[in-house]
């Protein structure tokens, strides 16, 4: 057994978890949960994740890609361009494009995103019949629909990896 690989494919496949389910879980059950409190409590823990996902989020994304494209060249397939006409190369490089693409989606679209949502301060947040006000409406739509974009750019990365697996 190569140790290195395995500790490779180990790795990726371990920060790629770690990567996609946080993503998940906080598109499904962290957000929704917040979003039922008062908008200066969202804000409050929003900011807290929000602190302790920025340091660790984007290692842990850039090391899932670097890992995937060690394993896929250096540990395999792909030794050459010419590699990158066969079916499972050009399955790695979509998925290698999709896996980049998302990370920066993440950091240069969803990120100012959420920032230009929170900077709308509490008082202006709302109408004075409690509905949200809108620039609220249109800032939340905005980052509901980047976000949904990015859980796009999981499930193909996901889907490509599945396809390597079994050669494809």
């Amino acid at each position: 057994m190569d140790w290195l690989q395995f500790v490779a494919q180990w790795l990726h496949v371990v920060l790629g978890i770690f990567w996609f389910g946080t993503t998940l879980a906080m598109n499904i059950i962290v957000i929704p949960a917040v979003m039922k409190l008062p908008l200066d409590r969202q804000r409050e823990i929003g900011g807290a994740i929000g602190q302790v996902a920025n340091r660790i989020m984007p290692k842990a994304a850039m090391g899932v890609i670097a890992l995937g494209f060690l394993r896929g060249t250096v540990f395999g397939q792909i030794h050459s361009l010419d590699a990158l006409t066969t079916t499972y190369g050009i399955t790695w490089l979509v998925g290698l494009i999709a896996a980049t693409s998302t990370f920066l989606w993440g950091t240069r679209v969803l990120e100012p995103a959420l920032h230009r949502l929170n900077a709308i301060p509490v008082s202006d947040a709302f109408l004075p019949n409690g509905t949200p006000s809108p620039a609220m409406t249109t800032a939340m739509a905005a980052v509901k629909r980047v976000a949904g974009l990015e859980l796009i750019g999981f499930v193909v990365v996901f889907t490509c990896m599945i396809l390597m697996r079994f050669g494809y």
